[in-house]
């Protein structure tokens, strides 16, 4: 059987916090920093503060956008060839997302990257068959600033013809990358065959900027699964308790969730989480506490409460380079949030508190979830894998290695495979240079980007992004 999935709270639980949710929605509402989207929230039965910019959601209109929220969907490739049932699904992986820095190996400094590089990452989570969803792994640096997140996109739909997650600031970036989606699917119409899934965030607490404020409504109308990703600070711009967290949390996304809702009736969501804690004698914001992982598998409940495909960072350490704190805290986090239930986790690749990614990192984050998905897996139970009469045939004082049965079973998926994790004995492994799992895993990047050859992207559909992008950028005289 499976292993059984975990939960920390009890469903008299998650009903106080549903409640708690609800009236602080009702009674205390959220800041929304844009008149037009005042005026969508008014239009669907909202109470609007226009001086204040407060926004007042009656319980019964909650419950109707929860119930309008599609429970599962599916999700595209760039070439609409192949696609994941999302929402019921034990947890995609995905890589990114959006760091700052790239790790050059050769100094071991950290330095920002550049857009090929981002190009690299993409093409690496194509070849790695436990990446699902390829995310934008940094932001490059060697571009137009205003335009930055444009071009990542760009050359990660170059590099994968997986479906993608990216994230912009504000709604006049969502446009322009909605404009680019279109050119890919080659459809005015994005829900049919959604190729791309996109992040947006509050300002916790309870707040939503004007950008991206409508920018959730220019997403909503399009059709492409939108994610809400409050990433709420304990004791800071949250509760410093968990259950206060968990409760501010879920009054920013159901916010957004009623005005998705309004806008599009139907339209996929995803209930998201990027749990951080506060170390309040450092000033320092932390992804890789128990605490963290505490809260992604409360997340996980809450969003099956509402019948909600659900999504949570996970291959998170705080650790500034490769060590054990590296190590335990990325596998702590993989487990907790995949065991959950959780539906998809991001942010393979990172670590440093996700402000830096190395190629090196992503494929020994594909090594984890490769580990973890066989964990979950559990064991098989049944006469043939009991294998009682092959038992009976081998006898005693024999082995199994040319019995049929074991080749039967030696690459069914019986034992996990390995790419990098040093499993050589001693000898042999001194023998080799005693290389580190991070040695191992530089030389599959390279030979990735060396060797792989992704899908290609038309020569049309190319130009045809460059374009959008050029135009983009001539608004600002560039």
């Amino acid at each position: 059987m499976r292993l059984s999935r975990s939960e920390v709270l009890s469903s008299n639980e998650i009903e106080k916090i549903d409640s708690a949710s609800k009236e602080i929605l009702e009674e205390t509402g959220v800041k929304v920093l844009s008149e037009k989207v005042l005026d969508i929230y008014k239009k669907g039965g909202a109470k609007v503060d226009y001086e204040n910019k407060i926004v007042k959601i009656p319980e019964k209109i909650v419950d109707e956008c929860i119930e309008s929220a599609p429970s599962e969907y599916k999700l595209y490739g760039r070439d609409g060839d192949n696609f994941l049932n999302f929402g019921k699904n034990l947890g995609y992986s995905a890589s990114g997302h959006n760091a700052i820095y790239i790790l050059d190996t050769k100094t071991m400094e950290r330095r920002p990257s550049t857009k090929e590089e981002v190009g690299n990452f993409a093409k690496i989570s194509d070849a790695l068959s436990n990446i699902h969803i390829v995310g934008v792994q940094a932001m490059p640096q060697d571009v137009f600033s205003k335009s930055s997140i444009l071009h990542a996109v760009d050359v990660v739909l170059n590099n994968t013809s997986k479906h993608i997650f990216f994230s912009p600031e504000n709604v006049n970036e969502a446009k322009v990358l909605i404009k680019m989606l279109k050119v890919i699917s080659g459809e005015e119409d994005l829900a049919k065959s959604p190729v791309a899934t996109c992040q947006l965030s509050p300002i916790s607490p309870l707040t939503w900027s004007e950008g991206t404020a409508e920018a959730v409504v220019e997403i909503a109308k399009s059709g492409i699964p939108l994610c809400i990703l409050p990433q709420p600070y304990c004791g800071v711009t949250s509760p410093i308790t968990l259950a206060g967290t968990l409760t501010s949390n879920n009054v920013e996304e159901i916010s957004a969730l009623v005005l998705a809702q309004i806008v599009n009736e139907g339209s996929p969501f995803m209930y998201g989480e990027a749990w951080t804690t506060f170390e309040m004698n450092k000033g320092t914001v932390l992804i890789g506490t128990p605490e963290r992982n505490l809260l992604s598998v409360a997340g996980a409940q809450i969003a099956r409460y509402y019948s909600l495909p659900s999504h949570c960072i996970a291959f998170d350490t705080d650790a500034n380079i490769y060590d054990e704190q590296n190590g335990f805290e990325k596998i702590f986090t993989v487990i907790a949030t995949l065991q959950s239930g959780i539906n998809l986790i991001v942010n393979a690749g990172m670590f440093s508190t996700g402000m830096t990614v190395s190629y090196e990192q992503l494929i020994v984050d594909h090594e984890i979830a490769t580990f973890v998905y066989r964990y979950l897996e559990g064991i098989t139970v049944n006469r043939d894998t009991i294998a009682k009469e092959v038992i009976e045939k081998v006898g005693q004082h024999k082995d199994y290695m040319m019995q049929p049965h074991t080749l039967k079973y030696i690459h069914s998926g019986e034992h996990a495979s390995y790419k990098v994790s040093n499993r050589d004995v001693y000898d042999i492994w001194k023998s080799s240079g005693k290389p580190s799992i991070i040695d191992n895993a530089r030389k599959v990047a390279e030979e990735i980007i060396k060797e792989y050859e992704p899908k290609p992207l038309s020569k049309d559909k190319k130009d045809k992004l460059k374009d959008i992008i050029a135009s983009y950028e001539s608004g600002f005289g560039k």
